[in-house]
């Protein structure tokens, strides 16, 4: 009973007798049989319930972009540019592919960062001249498993909103970094910038509305994968435009 008092739950009561002590000690371990089996429901139930809420966020990502991409895929092709609406077509269905990831919630850095090739692509077709984009990850992180979509909201924020006021010049950097602790993941531009205070308060207590909603979207999803063990830093760099960095712990294995 002393162990069970410091949480040990795997103990239980042995004896070579049949009095009465030894029955009292062979129904105190049915009850911990008990307790351990309520507590694997709980598990299992309350696991459930963070997929279905993963699930629904990453799927609240998606399709005011795709939407977008499709009126103006329609708008080239009325206006006769249609080497244009191929490209546009060949990389949604790419992005089709790689968002659906058979079903999986976290995928390889590779392909989330094949994603965010694929999305760039469609957007400077969409706004010439608007940008560029680079990526620099390291070669060791490119197979770490990731949430998904989890680096396309921020390079989309960059574009929709830090490059608002510009028509040329506009800069997309990311990086990719393999640490003691896990993954760096960074997102940079030379836009805008943000209001770094309210940004972070807007995570805790969001806004009515959409704004800021993809950093929400991506903060929850990475609380309800790491726990405390994440970080999101937000920030404006020297530039001037918004710094997003993403921390993602080591898993456990099997975690």
């Amino acid at each position: 009973m002393k162990r069970v008092e410091d949480n040990d739950l795997s103990v239980r009561f042995e004896s070579p007798y049949r009095d009465e002590v030894s029955q009292v000690g062979f129904r105190f371990n049915r009850m911990l049989d008990e307790i351990n089996q309520l507590i694997s429901d709980v598990k299992e139930r309350e696991g459930e319930k963070r997929r279905a809420e993963v699930q629904a966020l990453s799927a609240q990502i998606s399709p005011h972009f795709f939407y977008n991409t499709l009126n103006t895929i329609y708008c080239k092709s009325v206006l006769g540019e249609n080497e244009d609406a191929s490209r546009m077509i060949l990389a949604l269905s790419q992005m089709f592919q790689l968002s659906l990831s058979g079903g999986r919630d976290l995928i390889p850095l590779r392909d989330e960062l094949d994603h965010v090739r694929q999305y760039v692509a469609i957007q400077q077709t969409s706004y010439e001249s608007l940008f560029e984009c680079s990526i620099d990850a390291d070669p060791e992180a490119l197979d770490w498993h990731v949430p998904k979509l989890i680096l396309q909201p921020l390079v989309e924020n960059s574009i929709q909103h830090g490059f608002q006021d510009r028509t040329s010049g506009g800069i997309v950097r990311i990086a990719a970094r393999r640490t003691d602790e896990g993954l760096r993941l960074t997102v940079e531009d030379n836009g805008a910038g943000l209001d770094p205070d309210k940004a972070k308060s807007d995570l805790a207590t969001p806004p009515a509305g959409r704004k800021g909603y993809a950093l929400r979207n991506i903060y929850r999803r990475m609380q309800l994968y790491y726990g405390d063990g994440m970080g999101m830093d937000i920030a404006n760099n020297e530039s001037g435009g918004a710094r997003i960095e993403l921390r993602l712990p080591r898993m456990p294995e099997g975690g």
